[in-house]
């Protein structure tokens, strides 16, 4: 095999982000992968197992109209769900306490939304938690 080293990173890995990439996406479809709409998940370690994998999800998660299936990916690689007293935890928290108000309207979808801002902030434990309030 033969690589230009010009697409190497500092490690000797492909950098995909010096690459001109295509992706196909079913049937007569394709798209250019750009730097803008590259994103990484971070792999399960090899020995801790795989994660739960969206078919343990809520039917209200699985189904959400928030979460994106890079959401859904994210949410999936997590070896266990939060424990009940980690969820109740975090519901007192100054950053959740608002969305609980049974008087706000779509709370569902609220919730969602604040999960998928904590997944784009890497923390996919604590949008779990919320997930499961």
């Amino acid at each position: 095999m033969h690589i230009n080293e010009a697409i190497l990173d500092n490690n000797g890995k492909i950098d995909p982000h010096k690459l001109d990439l295509v992706a196909r996406l079913g049937g007569d479809w394709y798209c250019r992968v750009t730097g803008d709409n590259l994103f990484k998940i971070a792999k399960p370690a090899e020995k801790s197992g795989i994660g739960i994998g969206v078919d343990a999800f809520p039917r209200e998660v699985r189904n959400s109209t928030v979460l994106t299936g890079n959401n859904l990916g994210l949410l999936a690689l997590v070896h266990a769900l939060p424990s009940y007293e980690e969820i109740e935890a975090f519901r007192n928290t100054e950053e959740i306490k608002e969305l609980l108000d049974p008087r706000i309207e779509n709370r569902i979808t609220q919730l969602h939304l604040k999960a998928k801002d904590l997944l784009e902030n890497g923390r996919v434990m604590d949008a779990w938690k919320v997930l499961l309030m």
